[in-house]
C-alpha cells in the first residue's frame, strides 16, 4: 500500500486538479507549464482522485435532476442549496460531511478566512479534507464528549497538517457546566483570540440541529432542566450551541455556558453554509434561515422533501413503513 501524500504533494495535486478540472487546461498544457510529460500529468491527476484530493461527488449538485435544490433555495430564500442522496443510512454522515468539504474546496481562494464548526458530520469525513490554498481556518466551536466516546477533532487535525493552512484552534469544549467556568475560559488569550478570529469570515460551515431529543449534540449534554428551559424560552433549533426560535430570534437560555461562534458572527460572514440531515430538522432549517445565519444549505433528500412538501413527505414515509411491514415475515 502506497504512503499517503505529504501536505506539500497534496497542494501540488490540488493545483494540478484546479488547473485541469476548473480552469480547463489540457494535460499537454499542464506538462509544458510544470516540466512534466502528459503521461506524468495523467498519473498525478489519477493520484489526486485516488488519494481524495479530488472527489467526484454525484451526491451534491449533480443530483438535482428534478430541480429540487433550486426549488429548495427559492423556498428558503437562500443563494443556493445542495441536496445529497440518502440511499444508504450507514454512511450518511460521511456523505454529508464530504459534500460540505467539497463545497469548501470549490469556494476556497488564497487569503480567505474559513470558519468550521465542530460537528460529528464533518468529523466523519475528516479523511476527505481538501488540500486548500493558502488561507486561515478558524475553529468555530470545540468538540463535545458524548457518552463514553472521547471527543474527536479529526477534521482540524487533518487540516492543521497542511503548511498552507494557518489554523486557529479553539482549545475549549463547546459547552461547560457553569457560567463562571465559561467566562474564565473565554478570558484566556488563546480562547478569546480564537473567538475574535470569527469576526470577519469569508466562509463559514456549521451544522443546524433541532432543539429536541436525539436531534442535537448540545441537547444531549444539557440537563433535563436546561433542555426544558430552552423549550420554554421558545428554542426550536441550535447551531454550535446558540439557540434560536422559529422566527429566528436569539434564545439565550444557555448562552452563558457556550464557548463558540455567535449568531451575529455567522450573520456577518460573507457566506455561511448550514448542514442538516433528516426530515425532523425541517423546522430548524427554516428557523436558521429566518435568523439570517444561512446563505447555503446542504441537506439530504428526506429533509429537502419535508421542507418543500411536508404532506407528501409524510405520505411517502407512511408508505415506506407499510411496505416494510408487509415484507416482514
Amino acid at each position: 500500500m502506497s504512503a499517503a501524500p505529504t501536505a506539500r504533494h497534496r497542494r501540488f495535486l490540488a493545483q494540478l486538479a484546479r488547473e485541469h478540472y476548473v480552469q480547463g487546461s489540457s494535460k499537454v498544457e499542464l506538462g509544458k507549464a510544470h516540466g512534466l510529460s502528459r503521461f506524468q500529468i495523467a498519473r498525478l491527476l489519477q493520484e489526486a482522485v485516488d488519494s481524495g484530493v479530488v472527489t467526484i461527488s454525484i451526491e451534491a449538485d449533480a443530483t438535482d435532476e428534478d430541480g429540487m435544490a433550486e426549488q429548495l433555495a427559492a423556498a428558503l430564500g437562500l443563494s443556493s442549496a445542495i441536496v445529497v442522496e440518502d440511499d444508504n443510512e450507514s454512511d450518511a454522515a460521511q456523505r454529508m460531511g464530504r459534500a460540505a468539504l467539497s463545497y469548501v474546496d470549490r469556494r476556497a481562494r488564497p487569503g480567505m478566512r474559513i470558519g468550521l464548526a465542530w460537528s460529528r458530520t464533518l468529523d466523519a469525513a475528516a479523511e476527505f479534507a481538501p488540500a486548500l490554498p493558502r488561507c486561515t481556518v478558524v475553529q468555530l466551536a470545540g468538540a463535545l464528549q458524548l457518552g463514553s466516546h472521547r471527543p474527536s477533532s479529526g477534521i482540524f487535525a487533518r487540516l492543521g497538517q497542511d503548511a498552507a493552512v494557518t489554523m486557529v484552534r479553539l482549545p475549549a469544549p463547546l459547552l461547560v457546566t457553569e457560567a463562571e467556568t465559561a467566562a474564565d475560559l473565554s478570558a484566556l488569550p488563546e480562547i478569546s483570540g480564537a473567538l475574535a478570529a470569527a469576526d470577519d469570515l469569508d466562509l463559514a460551515v456549521i451544522s443546524v440541529a433541532a432543539w429536541a431529543e436525539e436531534q442535537s449534540s448540545v441537547w444531549e449534554k444539557c440537563s433535563p432542566e436546561q433542555r426544558a428551559a430552552g423549550v420554554a424560552d421558545g428554542a426550536v433549533a441550535e447551531a454550535s450551541g446558540r439557540l434560536f426560535n422559529a422566527a429566528g430570534a436569539d434564545v439565550d437560555t444557555i448562552d452563558d455556558r457556550v464557548i463558540a461562534v455567535t449568531l451575529d458572527q455567522l450573520r456577518n460572514a460573507a457566506t455561511t453554509v448550514g448542514v442538516a440531515r433528516g426530515a425532523q430538522r425541517a423546522e430548524a432549517v427554516r428557523a436558521a434561515c429566518a435568523a439570517g445565519i444561512l446563505d447555503v444549505a446542504i441537506v439530504d433528500e428526506a429533509l429537502a422533501r419535508e421542507i418543500l412538501d411536508p404532506a407528501g413527505s409524510q405520505s411517502q414515509t407512511a408508505a415506506q413503513i407499510t411496505a416494510q411491514t408487509e415484507e416482514s415475515p
